[in-house]
């Protein structure tokens, strides 16, 4: 019996070894631009027929994140542009913002029983085994979760992660927070409302205002 583990890949059910899990998912689940689990043929199940990606425009939900925010006076500037699943996909159509931008990763325990959602400056390079350990659950227990774990805690699906959708969660999420946002001087932070065909801004004071509204109390995290 081989001793080479399996890895679903949770946008389209391909299989592949475990031990390149991470860049093989790829671009079919928005996290790197290495080789998709299954191949070429996962790649095309993944992003539909004729080989395109598959849509996560704004949902019922999704047009809810400006709602919310202007329910608390809180004032956003917004930008629409073609959907994109990647940091490197989206920055061309917003380097002209002048702010902090960021990376987001939907993440579980191996046990599944803890979720978090962790933003990060979109520069940054994080590996999962020294964030488990900061975040105090133990080297290798952090995975990325499925789309379906998404959906359900925050109603958002793949490409779209953004802590402006933290007021859908009902308590099972836990925010982490890249101490920059808040301490790197910047006039704006940026993220998806929800969906991945536009960008909005605020201000860091209004979106840590925000975070508490929606019950959660960010741990504050400093990377390297």
């Amino acid at each position: 019996m081989s001793g080479t583990r399996k890895v679903t890949c949770p946008d389209c059910s391909g299989e592949g070894d475990a031990g390149e899990a991470a860049a093989r998912m790829g671009r079919c689940a928005g996290l790197t631009r290495g080789r998709h689990p299954a191949g070429r043929e996962g790649r095309a199940r993944a992003r539909g027929r004729g080989g395109k990606r598959p849509a996560h425009s704004a949902t019922a939900a999704g047009s809810m994140a400006g709602p919310e925010l202007r329910d608390l006076a809180i004032p956003t500037v917004s930008v629409e542009h073609p959907e994109v699943f990647t940091v490197e996909e989206m920055m061309p159509h917003i380097q002209h913002l002048k702010g902090a931008h960021s990376k987001n990763l939907f993440l579980k325990d191996k046990r599944k029983k803890n979720y978090w959602l962790v933003t990060v400056l979109h520069v940054r390079k994080i590996n999962l085994n020294d964030l488990a350990k900061q975040l105090g659950v133990g080297s290798g227990n952090l995975r990325f979760a499925d789309e379906i774990s998404m959906l359900e805690k925050l109603k958002v699906g793949q490409g779209c992660a953004t802590p402006l959708a933290l007021f859908c969660d009902q308590g099972d999420v836990r925010f982490v927070l890249d101490s920059a946002f808040l301490e790197g001087g910047y006039e704006k932070v940026y993220f998806h409302p929800m969906t991945n065909t536009a960008t909005m801004g605020l201000s860091p004071d209004d979106f840590l205002t925000f975070v508490k509204k929606t019950g959660h109390d960010p741990m504050i995290v400093k990377f390297n």
